[in-house]
């Protein structure tokens, strides 16, 4: 079996040696290719590593086990890998054809576009008709082609290209997406010894507070808003916790085809300050200023563009869709 081990270029070769069997042909990479998957995928890091993954391993049979050597480790400690050791045992175990596999639901970000409609009065009508092929690329016409026709293609391609993006732990915007920023420009042994906790600070003393928009689907597929207010901050879990232990969306599950929102109002900072702790346990879902709800899919819209951060990196800006993918990827388990 071919086994491709993703890890920082940095990272010496002797850290995948634990790995190694003569039932396995493993080799090294920094990324994997869906078109060219492997037998299994190991990937050493933490959740950032996990989602650069998962864009090519999601709605495969490709199992994933992870090592969690990253400053943050969410994703491996929700099912259960702790410790390097830990992997390193599953690991084998399955080798052994132990079966310790489990099929876990995906989030999916996709942004929704804010493109003019196509009206031009010169405009030509295009009655399912397309010099466009399934591959993006087009003849050249016999005569010049008109603005609007050019603007019809250049649409159908802009919608041709998936913009999906997934997640395995939380996507948000507000002030967690702030927090996001400001950790990514610490280094890791800062943000792997509260950095994220120091992010949140700092990020709280200059965010403005705006109005964000959660609106879910009725019976007929038509959206309408769930909750619309000046909010602090809008996470969506896929998995309980981010930011390396806080729980923000605490009864997330992984396989209940059902994503957790926790929409969390306008507060004071004095009083986020107060209850901050509250997240790390979960504690915080009774308060007043938190709407915690279940959706298999939502659009997130807000008063002013926002980044959506999900599993720690930059995914697009506001609005967008956010929605469940079930059953999207196998992962080795302990």
């Amino acid at each position: 079996m071919r086994v491709a081990a993703v890890l920082h270029p940095y990272e010496k070769d002797s850290v995948i040696e634990p790995f190694r069997s003569e039932k396995v042909n493993l080799f090294r990479g920094n990324m994997v290719e869906p078109g060219d998957l492997p037998g299994a995928v190991i990937v050493f890091g933490g959740d950032g590593s996990v989602h650069r993954v998962i864009q090519a391993l999601a709605n495969s049979d490709c199992p994933l086990l992870v090592v969690p050597t990253g400053s943050g480790n969410d994703f491996a400690e929700a099912i259960g890998m702790k410790t390097v050791g830990t992997a390193i045992a599953a690991w084998h175990k399955f080798l052994e054809g132990a079966g310790n596999t489990r099929t876990l639901d995906l989030g999916v970000v996709t942004p929704l576009s804010d493109r003019a409609p196509l009206t031009d009065e010169h405009a030509v009508p295009v009655s399912g008709e397309t010099y466009i092929r399934e591959d993006g690329t087009f003849d050249r016409p016999e005569q010049a082609l008109g603005s609007a026709i050019m603007r019809q293609h250049l649409h159908h391609l802009y919608d041709s290209v998936s913009m999906e993006t997934y997640f395995c732990c939380i996507a948000g915007a507000g002030l967690d997406s702030e927090t996001n920023r400001r950790a990514h420009k610490m280094p890791a042994w800062l943000r792997a010894n509260g950095g994220y906790v120091l992010g949140t600070l700092a990020a709280l003393m200059r965010y403005r507070q705006q109005k964000m928009t959660v609106s879910v689907p009725d019976e007929d597929g038509n959206f309408h808003a769930r909750v619309s207010e000046t909010a602090l901050l809008t996470a969506v879990g896929n998995a309980p916790a981010y930011g390396r232990g806080m729980r923000i969306a605490a009864d997330a599950e992984m396989e209940d085809g059902l994503l957790d929102v926790c929409f969390v109002r306008q507060a004071g900072k004095f009083r986020i300050l107060r209850l901050f702790h509250t997240v790390f346990h979960g504690e915080h879902l009774s308060l007043p200023e938190v709407e915690y709800f279940r959706a298999t899919e939502l659009w997130l819209e807000s008063e002013t563009p926002l980044s959506i951060y999900a599993d720690g990196e930059y995914v697009c800006e506001t609005p967008a869709e956010i929605r469940v993918r079930p059953r999207a990827l196998r992962v080795i388990v302990p």
